[in-house]
């Protein structure tokens, strides 16, 4: 989930760009899913500060967003787009908000590898999908070299308390934030299976429509001709993850 705001503002550290990383988390949906991408209801699933949300207010009839913490624009989005509604809450809540089998789409991006129980967050998010709902699931990759909440590199790789201790020898001011706990590809995928969910990797798509979004045709026709073979052969090394989750039918 996203780090508690200081007096309700954003944080000083909140990546820009998210209008943008909006479209493109949308753009691999489409690129996915194609017209199988149903539209009743969308979650957000540690919403932030609602921008993600915001962009894709047109795309779905009703999107919920889910924050540990309240901020400080959920006002104005939903101002803006009555059809988004903000809840404060965790994983642990989505069901009594949204019901089971009640989403066609959740986003759970950049958010497993800051909660305390992974596998519990994708449960969660497996009781509210509807069948063949589909969840875009993104986050860092234990193996890269680099912790991206920091940009240190194989402090990841050590027991926490001696990282930290590293850290302050080295007079880093970065050791409150860095609280994520990234897992491997062959962790996450065991954990998806576990929770009952189908997954399919979807980095090259998403790949392709960041390249479009900066209109480098070029390069996404480059990364679209190329086999999705090779994209799942080393996706045990790639900086970060970008997976597509779906929810079998009962049938």
């Amino acid at each position: 989930m996203a780090e508690k705001p200081e007096s309700l503002a954003s944080p000083r550290w909140w990546p820009e760009g998210r209008d943008r990383k909006a479209q493109d988390i949308l753009a691999t949906l489409l690129l996915h899913c194609g017209d199988g991408l149903k539209d009743e209801l969308w979650l957000d699933l540690g919403c932030g500060n609602g921008v993600i949300a915001k962009n894709m207010a047109t795309r779905a009839k009703r999107i919920v967003g889910i924050d540990p913490d309240p901020w400080k624009e959920w006002s104005a989005v939903h101002e803006e787009s009555p059809n988004i509604a903000f809840h404060k809450g965790t994983y642990a809540d989505l069901e009594r908000l949204l019901g089971r089998d009640s989403a066609d789409v959740v986003i759970c991006n950049q958010v497993y590898e800051h909660v305390d129980d992974p596998e519990a967050l994708l449960h969660s998010i497996y009781q509210v999908l509807k069948p063949h709902g589909v969840c875009y699931f993104a986050g860092p990759n234990l193996l890269w070299p680099i912790e991206p909440h920091i940009s240190w590199p194989f402090v990841h790789w050590i027991p926490r308390k001696r990282a930290h201790a590293l850290m302050r020898i080295m007079g880093s001011k970065s050791i409150e934030r860095f609280d994520a706990f990234s897992w491997s590809y062959w962790r996450l995928t065991r954990a998806f299976a576990r929770a009952g969910f189908k997954h399919s990797l979807a980095i090259r798509e998403r790949l392709i429509a960041s390249f479009y979004a900066k209109n480098m045709r070029r390069s996404a026709s480059v990364f679209a001709g190329t086999p999705k073979e090779i994209f799942l052969g080393l996706a045990w090394c790639a900086p970060g993850f970008v997976f597509v989750l779906s929810k079998p039918s009962a049938d």
